[in-house]
Order: structure tokens, then C-alpha cells, then sequence
């Protein structure tokens, strides 16, 4: 990401890990998927240098809820 680029970084929100053995259409597969709060993922975009300039929350009612950050990477490192 250059300078100045604006990072855009969607997840499914929640706070828990699992392993999934069955992918779309029934295909068998093996990946750790990881729900995190969004608060978290502003903290760690924060730590590594990033300024976050917007959050939304999608269907926050739903059984499986999303989140976008909007996150800017300085012109200068740290």
C-alpha cells in the first residue's frame, strides 16, 4: 500500500475461532476462520501505524454480522 493509500478491510465480526471441514456447495475444506470485534481490529490497524478514518457495522441483527474499516497508512513511517 503506498503512502497515504486508503486501506479498506471487511471481516465477519464476533469474537471466536473454529475450524470448517465443508465449504460452499458441500466441498470438502479445512480453514480456521476467526470472528473478531471491530474495536480489535481498529486497535491492531492503530498499533501497526494505520489512522482509521471510518467503521460501519453490517446487519448488526443478523446471525452473522460484518464490519468495514476505512484505515489510511501515513505518508512518513514510523
Amino acid at each position: 500500500l503506498r503512502p497515504g493509500g486508503l486501506l479498506l478491510l471487511g471481516f465477519h465480526v464476533g469474537d471466536q475461532s473454529r475450524l470448517k471441514t465443508e465449504g460452499y456447495g458441500g466441498h470438502p475444506m479445512k480453514v480456521h476462520v476467526h470472528r473478531r470485534p471491530p474495536a480489535r481490529v481498529a486497535a491492531w490497524l492503530r498499533d501497526a501505524g494505520f489512522t482509521v478514518e471510518a467503521q460501519m457495522l453490517l446487519d448488526p441483527d443478523e446471525s452473522v454480522s460484518g464490519a468495514v474499516l476505512f484505515a489510511r497508512r501515513p505518508f512518513e513511517l514510523r
